[in-house]
């Protein structure tokens, strides 16, 4: 199934945005990029991958992580960054339908996972977390840090908020990754 973005149903100022990526237009479709495999080409290498707002209460989320292969990443590392699923239930199935495809699934939480309001149960969002916490290890997903072929993952728990930012701003940039990361 090839994904397309239709330039008919952008706004102006969007349609001014895709300018750049004319080249890649052909009758009015913008083609995703596949993604390369990152193993070397022996085979041998570690590869991690990252998800994250996965939002598996939508059938068709939930219909895409079905469909992920049950080999090719057999060996892999998913790394699951929250928003996998408000409902309990969807999210035990997520988790296992992700563990069943990758060897090592880390998650953290994001706040769509701690939400309670299409829940039947009657449980507050810190009881929740820790329903979600006991799942994990239930299924294997691991939730703290770990050492994985000499890559530590450390999954962090944090929420962030604009108004715990009291300092003021400073001037400094901030390089971005490629300049701060050495990309094998």
């Amino acid at each position: 199934m090839i994904s397309c973005l239709s330039l008919s149903s952008y706004s102006f100022c969007e349609k001014i945005a895709l300018k750049k990526y004319r080249r890649c237009v052909k009758r009015g479709c913008i083609k995703r990029p596949q993604v390369v495999s990152g193993a070397k080409k022996d085979g041998f290498g570690l590869r991690v991958f990252v998800l994250s707002d996965l939002h598996t209460d939508y059938p068709e989320n939930m219909a895409w992580v079905r469909s992920l292969s049950t080999k090719r990443h057999e060996k892999d590392v998913l790394l699951v960054a929250g928003d996998v699923a408000e409902m309990y239930d969807n999210f035990i199935l997520t988790m296992s339908l992700l563990k069943e495809r990758f060897e090592y699934v880390f998650f953290v939480p994001g706040n769509h996972d701690l939400w309670c309001r299409w829940e039947t149960e009657d449980f507050d969002s810190l009881e929740k977390l820790n329903k979600l916490l006991d799942a994990c290890k239930q299924l294997g997903v691991e939730t703290n840090p770990a050492v994985i072929d000499g890559l530590g993952i450390i999954p962090l728990f944090s929420w962030y908020h604009e108004s715990f930012d009291r300092e003021d701003d400073v001037g400094v940039r901030i390089p971005s990754l490629d300049m701060v990361f050495y990309f094998i």
